[in-house]
């Protein structure tokens, strides 16, 4: 038995030599600086910003951009296990040298129509649930965390997410005002026009 463990002292050793990830981690926050609404057309290959007017109903969407900025440095944290974490168990991955952390967190994206949609929905309604990403189909909502996460070793300072409208309107003139409220800082409004035939 003691032939046994003392076999295994050396791989034990190698194990721990290549897993062992000795340095700080860097955590910083970023924030979400900007925002941009661009009208697009959905009717080609690809969602396209628009310039027109006036853009076919079935074929409308808002092109949401967002820029962010790194902010401050938050902490250190020493990193020199074995396991750094469960996350990184049994495996010689180590965790990334730089975290970037939101500072500002969005908390919900709401889409108005200012003008009358449809029957349903007046001016003033908010018709968030009719808008769709595209490609992957999700609510407006559920882009939300995505938003919000941690990027690792460096930050993706701007993005774009194309919100479809899923649902014509039956009055032609329409005016949109994006609301992006925020856990620890006022609210943004963003307005767009177009007429939708």
């Amino acid at each position: 038995m003691l032939f046994i463990i003392l076999l295994g002292l050396p791989l034990l050793d190698v194990f721990y030599s290549c897993c062992t990830c000795n340095y700080e981690t860097e955590k910083k926050q970023y924030s979400n600086t900007g925002f941009v609404l661009k009208n697009i057309d959905n009717s080609g290959e690809t969602p396209m910003e628009s310039l027109s007017e006036s853009i076919n109903k079935n074929a409308y969407g808002i092109r949401l951009q967002i820029s962010r900025e790194r902010i401050s440095w938050s902490n250190k944290n020493q990193v020199s296990s074995l396991f750094t974490s469960s996350a990184y168990a049994m495996s010689c991955d180590c965790p990334p040298a730089i975290s970037y952390l939101p500072y500002d967190k969005i908390q919900s994206i709401k889409i108005i129509a200012l003008q009358k949609f449809n029957n349903d929905k007046p001016a003033n309604s908010d018709i968030t649930e009719y808008f769709k990403t595209h490609r992957t189909y999700l609510d407006v909502s559920e882009t939300i965390d995505n938003l919000n996460r941690t990027f690792s070793e460096t930050l993706n300072e701007s993005e774009e997410i194309d919100y479809l409208l899923m649902e014509s309107p039956s009055e032609i003139q329409q005016q949109f005002k994006v609301i992006i409220a925020f856990e620890n800082k006022p609210a943004v409004e963003l307005i767009t026009t177009v007429n939708l035939i």
